[in-house]
């Protein structure tokens, strides 16, 4: 299992370096404070566009910074570098980089609920980030994928958004491509603090389930844009395939983009990264 969390590592890495770096257009403040857990301070990037412009103004966008289940200062740089943080900036959106913490320390639930710590933040702070409310929306790629698909299934009205869009997300660890606990759940760590020693099945079922997008749709979320590759080797392009249909079989808005030849991650992802902001932007723009 080290050596999957590995591989979901290199893989968004090598794509993060495939792409040649450009001029910043965002001003960036590192290591805001937004929250607290376990005594140790929960921390976002925040990246303020450099010029107004794009779809207009008040415009933001949560930013679950995760990458096998891993959040930290490098992870951050690898998502700036695949292009997300540029290209929403260049959109005009301000993104509120949240690093919800990682799996040898945290559970998804805990990671769950520093999300919504983070959004609860951005929310209470929109007059000094010149953020509207009501037009805030949630991404992330592959395990930030996952937790933004998990927070924004267990929404309440201080935690609501208005739209998401996400990149290769894990939705499902009870039927992960046919397989029972996909990716063993990092160890089990991600269900269960020490990980699933003497655990009975009955308990290791309910809690895949709890961490699982897929078992916690119901009407009236916002509207999706899922984004997957169909040669993922780690996460089955099935995880966001079935997502959408039970997100419309609910009733919900749910668009998907299909990558051919895509695998966890591919060269010239900035492609779908602009589709994924042009989509926030539809859905954002007029609120």
């Amino acid at each position: 299992m080290k050596r999957t969390a590995l591989r979901l590592l290199l893989v968004l890495l090598m794509a993060a370096t495939a792409g040649a770096e450009g001029e910043a257009v965002y001003r960036q403040t590192q290591n805001v404070i937004y929250g607290e857990a376990e005594g140790v301070g929960l921390l976002m990037d925040v990246f303020a566009p450099e010029h107004e412009g794009g779809a207009g103004d008040g415009l933001g966008i949560v930013c679950v910074i995760s990458g096998a289940w891993k959040s930290d200062r490098g992870m951050v740089e690898a998502y700036q570098k695949i292009g997300i943080i540029d290209i929403l900036c260049a959109h005009g959106y301000t993104v509120f980089a949240v690093r919800p913490g990682t799996y040898t320390s945290f559970t998804a639930e805990q990671m769950l609920e520093h999300i919504n710590l983070g959004i609860r933040y951005v929310k209470s702070h929109a007059a000094e980030y010149d953020i509207n409310v009501g037009r805030l929306g949630l991404t992330g790629t592959s395990a930030g994928g996952h937790l933004a698909c998990l927070a924004a299934t267990h929404c309440e009205a201080d935690t609501a958004v208005q739209a998401v869009a996400v990149i290769c997300p894990a939705t499902d660890f009870l039927d992960f491509g046919g397989e029972k606990y996909g990716l063993g759940l990092m160890e089990w760590r991600l269900a269960f603090q020490g990980g699933a020693a003497g655990r009975s099945e009955q308990e290791k079922e309910a809690a895949a389930k709890s961490i699982s997008p897929m078992y916690h749709v119901k009407p009236g979320l916002p509207p999706f844009l899922l984004i997957h590759g169909d040669a993922d080797s780690l996460i089955p392009t099935e995880q966001s395939t079935r997502f959408a249909t039970a997100l419309q079989a609910a009733g919900n808005s749910a668009d998907l983009i299909i990558k051919p030849g895509g695998d966890h991650s591919w060269p010239t992802i900035k492609e779908e990264i602009e589709k994924l902001a042009a989509w926030f932007d539809a859905k954002l723009a007029n609120k």
